[in-house]
């Protein structure tokens, strides 16, 4: 058991593997971790029979077991890459194929009484195996840093001790020596707000003041067309469990498919959000059979960071809603957001290298500071 007398972030360590890997190695272990939770829920079912008012029997299902993480984009790999790695041909690095990989978590419980985690095996291991990913965050705000939220779910945790059940070794955790820090050299280190790269981004031609449809359509020369308050994407899998006679546990537990994808780009406005609303549809969209009686259309969102992450939410964005508001006689600046969704199009990139198992390659819209996105 554990000598701690509490637990806090410097004597906290996660590793994530493939399912079935027993054997975490330096390049599993999340950099920039941020926080971690986990929830267990034992799902009960009462039955009841005439003749007593007592409880017949209390039939406990499959526990569910949630983790949510979050960490900061720091030119690591993200953890969305790290649990679906089992990707393995160009071009498949989709929603639908990341949606089928499973993986294996890893908390260690260290000495608190240790500045780091160096040289350290865990006091005490939670073992959490076969996680899907559930939801996916991204958010990119003016005021503080970049960051990245996952959900994983499963039906089975386990918690260890003594080294001989503990799989998270000291030569695993060697790199968090008091020396540990983001990569990307010359790229920013953890992204903030000036690490958005509207050269190589693609904005919402709906948004006020975007001029154009390909990378860079949010700039004027060198400044900004557009004064963005803040950009998130997220998606939430849904995923059901498939069950079937004979066993207890689920057989599987895909996504539910169609997967909404949303993106809200916040922005301060200068003069109104300018997006009309009509019964019969926008005037300018009537010439076109497909589109006539519509007041939106089908648009780009590509959007780069510049420690090599990008998220490209393909071609068929619409826009779902878009609120004015602000500029009150408490004070403040008037500032508009527009809501975007899509189907099933949302290609997580990092263009900071392949990692373990990840063999894919793949092109997007980036041309310039960093190149073309490497699959991770």
């Amino acid at each position: 058991m554990s000598t701690n007398k509490r637990i806090f972030y410097a004597c906290q360590g996660v590793a994530i593997t493939n399912t079935g890997n027993d054997e975490p190695v330096t390049t599993d272990m999340i950099h920039g971790l941020q926080s971690v939770g986990m929830t267990t829920n034992f799902n009960l079912e009462q039955a009841f029979q005439l003749g007593q008012l007592e409880i017949y029997e209390n039939i406990e299902g499959t526990p569910d077991v949630e983790v949510t993480l979050e960490k900061i984009l720091d030119g690591h790999r993200l953890i969305y890459h790290m649990a679906t790695t089992g990707v393995g041909a160009a071009g498949s690095t989709s929603l639908a194929n990341r949606s089928k990989q499973r993986a294996d978590l890893r908390l260690g419980i260290f000495d608190e009484g240790q500045n780091n985690l160096k040289t350290q095996d865990p006091e005490v291991e939670v073992y959490c195996s076969g996680l899907y990913v559930s939801s996916i965050s991204y958010s990119i705000p003016t005021d503080g840093n970049a960051t990245e939220s996952v959900t994983l779910v499963g039906n089975e945790k386990q918690w260890l001790t003594g080294t001989t059940n503990t799989k998270i070794e000291a030569g695993d955790v060697i790199n968090f020596d008091g020396t540990d820090a983001p990569l990307g050299s010359g790229v920013g280190g953890v992204q903030r707000r000036e690490d958005l790269m509207l050269s190589s981004s693609i904005l919402p031609v709906g948004i006020n003041g975007v001029v154009g449809a390909g990378a860079g359509n949010g700039l004027n020369g060198a400044d900004p067309r557009v004064h963005l308050q803040s950009i998130s994407v997220s998606t939430d899998f849904s995923r059901e469990e498939v069950l079937e006679l004979g066993r207890k546990t689920p057989y599987y537990r895909p996504a539910n498919f169609p997967i909404e994808v949303s993106c809200e780009i916040e922005a301060i406005t200068t003069s109104g959000d300018f997006i009309g609303a009509y019964e019969t549809g926008d005037p300018a969209l009537h010439t076109n059979p497909v589109t006539s009686g519509n007041n939106t259309g089908e648009e780009t969102i590509f959007i780069a960071m510049r420690a090599g992450y990008a998220f490209d939410l393909g071609t068929k964005n619409r826009l779902s809603s878009v609120s004015y508001g602000g500029g009150d006689a408490g004070g403040g600046n008037a500032s508009t957001t527009y809501s975007y969704t899509n189907f099933n199009d949302l290609d997580v990139q990092h263009a900071g290298g392949k990692f373990q198992t990840d063999t894919i390659t793949y092109t997007s819209p980036i041309t310039t500071a960093w190149g073309q996105g490497a699959g991770s």
